[in-house]
C-alpha cells in the first residue's frame, strides 16, 4: 500500500467556545528568533487549502484555492465556507503572506465572505500544515501545491475513497467514509458509504451522484444516499487528492478524498502501520483520541499491536491488541481490534491517503488513518532534522489548534517555536523544547515544554519524514501530524 500524504482532521465535537486552562502552568516566555533559509519564494504557485474547526456559529469547515506569487501576495483565489447556519460559496480571495526563516508563516485572506488569518508551517513536497489564527475562529488543516493538469473530469475519472466529519441536523457529531467511482463526464458509476451519526450507524449504503469539476480546479459534488442528498464543493490538489467542504447548511461536513487503486484483497493491507483516530466518546459526550502501531499479515489477521488512549483525560498506555480484518474487491473493508479496553469495530478504505477508517460502534465516533511504516527498525536517528508540526486539541468545552517548527537532534532532544490558537486567544512565537526516546516499533514518548506547560505526547513514526501523535494529558485530548521540512 502506498504511503499517506495526509492526516485526518479531528472530528468537531466542541461547538461552544470558552477559554480553557491548557495543560499546565506557563508564565511569560521570550520570543525565539526563527532559524533557517525559508523566504516568501517558497510559497509560489497555485495551492489548495482546507481546515475544520470551530467559530462562534459552531462547527466550521473551509476549503479553497489561491495563487501565491512568491513575493508575499495572494493575487487571486476562491473559498467555500460552512460556518454554523451560514454557508458562503465561491467567494473570491486576495491577500498577503509572509514566510519566516524557519518555514512558519502567516497569510491574510481578504474576501467578501470576511477577512481571515491563517498560520502555517511549510514542509517538504509543496505542502504546509495550517491553523486558523485569528480571534474569530480556530481550526487545523493543510495547504497543498496543485497540479493544474488534473483540473478535468477525465483526470479524476476512476475510484476515490473519502473521509468526512462534522455535525448532523441536531448539532451532534457525524462522520461519513466511503468510496465512489466516476466516469470521464463526472458521473458516479458506483459508490458506497458508512456513517456514524452520534452512535446511529449505517453501513454499506449505496451512493449515486456526480462530481463535475471546472477548469479552475473547483468542483461540485452531489452524493445521493439513503439519508438524502449531500452537496459539496471540492478543490483538486492533483489526480489523487481532493479537498472537500459541505455546502448544505446542515449537515455540515468537511474532509478529503484520495485515489483508490485496486485490485483489492486482504493482501492489500499488509505490514507494519502507525495510526491515530480521534473523535468523541458518545457515552459522556467528550473528546477521545487513540494512536498506536500494529502489524497485519496480509491474510486477515492483526498479529500484534500497541495502543494508547485518551478518553476525556482518562489515560491508557501501551494496551496490547490483536484483531481481524477483511477487504472486499470493491475497496471497502472491516476491521475489528480486540484490546484490553474492549473491542472496537471499523469500516476501512485503503487509498493513496492511507487506510481511511471510521469507527462503527455505538459508543465511540472516531475516524482517522493507518499509514504504512518503514519495515526496518526505528532508532533515535530516525527523528533527525527540521520538522513542521500541527495538532488539534479539545476539552469538553473548547478547541485548541497549533502549528510549530522544531529541530530533532537524532539523539533525544527537540527545540523549536510554537504558535497556538486557544479558542481565539492567540499565542505566537513561543519556545518549544522536548525529549524523545524512540523504540524499534516507532513508538516514542515526547514530553514537550510549551507555553501551555508540559504536553505529554506519544509519537508513532511512519518513517524518517512523517509521524503521527496524540497527547496523553488529563486536561487536553489532542491528535496531530509531524512532517519533515
Amino acid at each position: 500500500m502506498r504511503a499517506s500524504r495526509r492526516f485526518p482532521l479531528f472530528i468537531a465535537t466542541i461547538i461552544v467556545l470558552i477559554a480553557i486552562g491548557g495543560c499546565g502552568g506557563g508564565g511569560h516566555l521570550s520570543f525565539p528568533t526563527p532559524q533557517g533559509t525559508f523566504t516568501n519564494a517558497n510559497l509560489n504557485g497555485p495551492y489548495a487549502f482546507s481546515y475544520t474547526g470551530s467559530d462562534a456559529g459552531g462547527f466550521l469547515s473551509v476549503a479553497g484555492s489561491f495563487q501565491a506569487d512568491g513575493s508575499g501576495h495572494i493575487t487571486s483565489g476562491t473559498q467555500d465556507i460552512n460556518s454554523g447556519a451560514a454557508v458562503r460559496t465561491n467567494a473570491a480571495i486576495t491577500g498577503t503572506y509572509a514566510v519566516r526563516a524557519d518555514g512558519r508563516g502567516s497569510a491574510t485572506l481578504n474576501s467578501p465572505a470576511g477577512n481571515t488569518t491563517i498560520d502555517f508551517v511549510l514542509v517538504a513536497g509543496g505542502h504546509a500544515l495550517v491553523t486558523r489564527f485569528d480571534a474569530n475562529a480556530t481550526g487545523s488543516g493543510t495547504i497543498d501545491l496543485q497540479t493544474t493538469s488534473a483540473f478535468s473530469n477525465t483526470a479524476l475519472a476512476g475510484s476515490f475513497a473519502f473521509s468526512l466529519s462534522g455535525i448532523d441536523t441536531g448539532g451532534v457529531p457525524l462522520a461519513v467514509a466511503g468510496n465512489f467511482t466516476s466516469d470521464a463526464s463526472g458521473n458516479l458509476t458506483a459508490g458506497i458509504d458508512d456513517s456514524n451519526d452520534n452512535g446511529i450507524v449505517t453501513t454499506n449504503d449505496p451512493l449515486t451522484g456526480s462530481i463535475p469539476v471546472a477548469a479552475t480546479g473547483r468542483g461540485a459534488a452531489t452524493l445521493n444516499t439513503s439519508r438524502g442528498a449531500l452537496h459539496f464543493a471540492y478543490y483538486v490538489v492533483d489526480a489523487n487528492h481532493l479537498k472537500v467542504v459541505g455546502i448544505d447548511v446542515i449537515p455540515a461536513l468537511g474532509g478529503e478524498a484520495f485515489r483508490q487503486t485496486g485490485p483489492f484483497s486482504n493482501a492489500s493491507v499488509s505490514g507494519p502501520f502507525a495510526f491515530t483516530v480521534a473523535g468523541a466518546d458518545l457515552l459522556n459526550g467528550a473528546p477521545f483520541a487513540a494512536g498506536g502501531v500494529l502489524t497485519s499479515n496480509g491474510a486477515g489477521s492483526i498479529t500484534s499491536g500497541i495502543e494508547d488512549f485518551n478518553d476525556a483525560g482518562v489515560i491508557t498506555t501501551n494496551a496490547t491488541f490483536t484483531g481481524t480484518y477483511s477487504l472486499a474487491a470493491n475497496g471497502r473493508g472491516t476491521l475489528t481490534l480486540t484490546t484490553t479496553a474492549g473491542t472496537f469495530n471499523f469500516a476501512m478504505y485503503p487509498s493513496s491517503g492511507g487506510v481511511l477508517v471510521l469507527e462503527i460502534d455505538v459508543r465511540f465516533l472516531t475516524s482517522g488513518a493507518a499509514l504504512q511504516q518503514q519495515t526496518t527498525a526505528f532508532t533515535s536517528g530516525s527523528l533527525s532534522g527540521t520538522y513542521g508540526m500541527n495538532f488539534t486539541g479539545a476539552t469538553t468545552s473548547s478547541e485548541l489548534d497549533s502549528i510549530a517548527e522544531f529541530t530533532a537532534d537524532g539523539i533525544n532532544k527537540v527545540t523549536g517555536i510554537i504558535d497556538l490558537n486557544n479558542s481565539g486567544a492567540i499565542t505566537f512565537g513561543q519556545p518549544l523544547t522536548g525529549t524523545f526516546n524512540a523504540a524499534a516499533n516507532g513508538r516514542t514518548t515526547m514530553p514537550l515544554q510549551t507555553s501551555l506547560g508540559t504536553q505529554n505526547m506519544v509519537v508513532y513514526m511512519v518513517n524518517a519524514n512523517r509521524a503521527l501523535f496524540i497527547e496523553i494529558d488529563a486536561s487536553l485530548v489532542a491528535a496531530g501530524d509531524i512532517r519533515h521540512q
